[in-house]
This record gives structure tokens, sequence and C-alpha cells, in this order.
């Protein structure tokens, strides 16, 4: 039988990570004027404001707008739990190292944004952004209006973190070249759709990429659950 942990113990392992996320959100828009100075550190360490010009030519696509933000408001969480259901029923010796490393890379922007909370760049006062998100109407088009749970978490880029995290548990999942281009796909778009809606600045992106590889890398070294004997035939096989 394959040996997968139990799935209650797992969901309240997803469940205490939103609690925990909900009251550090709470605690971070309390405190806006930080995170608008942030916010305006974060663009300065940008060259030739290329997230102003990127935002600025999405103002200009109206056919783009739409789809964009609906990307940036529903496939983070919905692609990561498929890739993590996938994981857990289809590979379980896998799944340990992948839910590990996607807490880890949690806890890790939970951390940061609590200590050093930043307002996303379409959200920053006088800086030039057009609000293209809360323009679409969409879920999340969070403002000074409307709160959203993420408004001042924007360093590191979480939606980044959770795509390199798809990328990496299905590279370890199979080796078929279809799916790891997905996976990778996935990246790109996501690189792409957080930095022209204005959600985040490139070193958000950066720092959310670093962050999910740190976390890969360190749920690598805990021990591991040796695979049953026919999930190593499976690896075998598609090796």
């Amino acid at each position: 039988m394959k040996r997968r942990p139990r799935l209650a113990g797992e969901l309240l392992v997803v469940l205490g990570l939103l609690v925990v996320y909900d009251w550090v959100a709470s605690q971070s828009r309390a405190t806006p004027a930080s995170a608008y100075a942030h916010g305006r550190a974060m663009l300065g360490l940008t060259p030739f404001h290329l997230e102003l010009r990127a935002d600025h030519w999405l103002a200009g696509v109206g056919w783009l707008q739409d789809p964009s933000s609906y990307y940036y408001d529903l496939a983070h969480i919905n692609v990561t739990m498929v890739a993590l259901l996938v994981c857990w029923w289809w590979r379980s010796e896998v799944y340990r190292q992948a839910r590990n490393a996607l807490v880890l890379v949690n806890v890790i922007g939970i951390v940061v944004f609590f200590l050093y909370p930043v307002a996303p760049p379409r959200l920053l006062p006088d800086a030039g952004f057009i609000d293209i998100v809360s323009n679409s109407g969409t879920w999340g088009a969070g403002n000074g209006a409307v709160q959203h749970p993420n408004e001042y978490g924007s360093m590191p880029s979480l939606h980044t973190a959770w795509a390199v995290w798809v990328a990496l548990t299905v590279m370890a999942m199979t080796r078929r070249t279809r799916w790891r281009a997905l996976g990778w796909a996935h990246v790109v778009l996501t690189v792409v759709v957080v930095t022209i809606t204005g959600n985040h600045y490139l070193i958000d992106v950066v720092a959310g990429a670093a962050t999910a590889v740190a976390a890969w890398q360190f749920s690598q070294r805990l021990p591991r659950v040796r695979p049953g004997r026919h999930e190593a035939a499976r690896t075998m096989v598609e090796s």
C-alpha cells in the first residue's frame, strides 16, 4: 500500500498556516506608512522603471487586462493545490519533501510579511501606476477601500515562490518533458503576470524564487520515507 500521510492531518497544517497568515496580514495592515515606505525602497532598486513600464504597457492592451487579473487571482492557489494533491495521491515518496518545502516557503513569507511589510507597486500613492487589478473588479482588487489579505505582503512574491515550487515538484514527480515544460511555463507566466499587473516588484520575484529553491533544498536534507516496491518500480519505468 502507498504510504500516504493522513489527509486530515495535512488539511490541519494548511488551516493552521491560513490562520497565522490572516493574523500577520491584519497586523501589517495596521502600519501602512511603513509598508508604503518599504515599497518605494523596493521600487528604487529596479533600473529603468521596468515595473512602471510594464504596468503602462498592460494598461494599453485592454483585452489582456482581465485575463491577467484572473490569472493572478486564481492560478497560484489552484495550480499549487492540484500539484500537491496529485503528488499526495500518485507519488507519496515525493509528497513529504514537497509538502515540507511548501510549508517552509509560507513560513518564510509570513515572517518577512510581519517584519517587513511592503505595499505592492499598484498601491503606492503618487507612483504613477495604473491599478489594473482594482479596475478589473476581480477578487484581487483590494485597495485602500477594500481590504485584501495580501495588501502589504509583496516581499517575497509568494505567487512566484509557489509557481517555482510547482515546477520543482513536477520535476521530482516525473521525467516526462511535456509535464516539466508545463510546470516551468507556469513559472514564466506567473512572473510576467505579477509584474505587468503591478502586484510585485522584480526584486519580489527574485526573492520568491530564491525562497522556493532554498526551501526545496532544505527539505531534501530532512529524513525521507523510503518508497514501496510498486513506487520504486514506477520510478524505474519512467526513467
